[in-house]
């Protein structure tokens, strides 16, 4: 059992993506596209790389960032549509 549990481990750490290595650009890019196993890796590095910000950076970040969340969720998304009591 305990050589199984190796095993998967050390797999799971070969396909883990490393975060870390990546440019704050590529993460933003990456957002909500994440693997929700690496989810809390993903978060990790994004909040060490906003606490590294100044206070002026971390503005114009966190609105970019809520600007690209509320776009992609503006509707207009090929979902079907309601058509009022149809």
């Amino acid at each position: 059992m305990r050589k199984i549990s190796l095993i998967i481990l050390s797999v799971a750490a070969v396909f883990a993506v490393d975060y870390s290595a990546m440019s704050t650009d590529e993460l933003k890019a990456s957002r909500g596209t994440v693997a929700e196993a690496d989810r809390s890796a993903y978060k990790s590095e994004m909040q060490s790389r906003m606490q590294a910000l100044s206070p002026e950076e971390r503005k114009t970040a966190s609105e970019s960032m809520r600007q690209s969340r509320s776009g992609s969720q503006d509707g207009t998304g090929g979902g079907k549509q309601y058509r009022g009591g149809r």
